[in-house]
């Protein structure tokens, strides 16, 4: 559970879980680079956390399903249960 103030956008892209493949030139060139390391101090930031949790909790489970073999078989336990 997330609480923050609103109002607030929160956003997630398709490509969210696909990793990026570098490439090899990118790679060599990335082994040159020089690192320059800031600390929070120097640009006068204090750490502290933006996000509280207030609580968290696992999903409640839920019912198995039921297969079926095809579309007449699907129709007619919808219309048992007066789903259509």
């Amino acid at each position: 559970v997330l609480e923050i103030d609103l109002p607030a956008v929160i956003s997630a892209d398709l490509r969210l879980n696909e990793p990026r493949y570098v490439k090899l030139p990118d790679i060599m060139k990335a082994k040159k680079k020089i690192i320059e390391t800031i600390k929070l101090s120097d640009l006068n930031i204090t750490q502290s956390p933006q996000i509280k949790n207030l609580k968290f909790e696992p999903p409640e489970e839920r019912a198995s399903g039921i297969k079926v073999d095809d579309v007449a078989g699907l129709v007619s336990i919808l219309k048992e249960r007066g789903l259509v």
